[in-house]
């Protein structure tokens, strides 16, 4: 009896160890995934002017899916930027998520390095993959700076993707030339119906949606074009700042506040249930 006793005390102590064990990874990984989305949640104002971040790897506080080994902090000059790097068999994306905005001002800084680079700045909601029609999409392509209106977009027949007719915003007139290695100050004001495009202080004016109003904005992305040689372009000074914000919760912090809690209680009792 007393050897069984002391075996069951050492697996109900094993138990235990893992139960707790179980509960300080849940506890750890929901911390980590909070403190990346803790800009959606608190902020109404986000300043990344890349001079704290660590040089040569990926820039904290962002996010890439597609090929983010082609993003990093470099210098230029004596001041640390983000260098997105394109690739010729795929887009190059980075992006910065911000709290759910019906109005708000975006600002950052743009260079482009070589003069075949094609990028864009695209403002979005949490549907880009396969509605564009309410975003602000601005494309910068072999020294022409354009704003996406409807007549450039693309939609594939099942309506799942899209893609943006370069050749006819190439056959139009862009809003303003812009020349290799020179920065760009890029100032956009937003609401429900429109948006207010500036570069270098100069007004280009208010232009409206694709097709649609927008119901809110929630990140901003850089992206290189898939092209045949590959360029470079560097971003800088990124400032968004949210003037009218709409209530969101990140989906994952739900997730987590329901799986936590439940979780510890599941295992709770069947380590009473074993211990019986």
């Amino acid at each position: 009896m007393k050897k069984y006793l002391k075996l069951n005390t050492k697996k109900g102590k094993k138990n235990l160890l893992i139960i707790l064990g179980f509960i300080s990874v849940l506890g750890i990984t929901g911390f980590f995934i909070y403190q990346t989305n803790k800009p959606i949640f608190q902020y109404n104002y986000i300043e990344d002017t890349f001079e704290d971040q660590i040089p040569f790897i990926f820039p904290a506080g962002w996010i890439s899916l597609v090929n983010p080994w082609n993003v990093k902090v470099v210098y230029d000059g004596g001041n640390k930027v983000m260098e997105v790097k394109s690739s010729t068999t795929d887009v190059t994306e980075v992006t910065r998520r911000f709290k759910k905005a019906s109005n708000g001002v975006i600002e950052c800084k743009v260079k482009m390095l070589d003069i075949d680079g094609r990028f864009v700045i695209h403002m979005t909601q949490l549907d880009r993959e396969y509605n564009p029609y309410d975003d602000i999409i601005i494309a910068f392509l072999d020294g022409g700076i354009y704003v996406i209106g409807e007549d450039n977009i693309i939609a594939s027949v099942s309506g799942d993707s899209w893609a943006m007719d370069e050749q006819g915003l190439e056959d139009s007139v862009p809003l303003m030339m812009y020349t290799i290695n020179l920065w760009y100050t890029i100032r956009i004001e937003f609401n429900r119906e429109r948006f207010l495009l500036t570069i270098n202080g100069n007004y280009l004016g208010d232009f409206d949606y694709p097709k649609y109003n927008t119901p809110y904005f929630t990140a901003i992305y850089f992206v290189s074009f898939m092209t045949s040689q590959i360029f470079r372009f560097y971003v800088d000074n990124v400032k968004i700042t949210i003037i009218q914000s709409v209530d969101y919760i990140h989906p994952a912090n739900i997730i987590l506040l329901v799986i936590v809690p439940i979780s510890a209680i599941g295992f709770y009792m069947l380590y009473k249930r074993r211990r019986r």
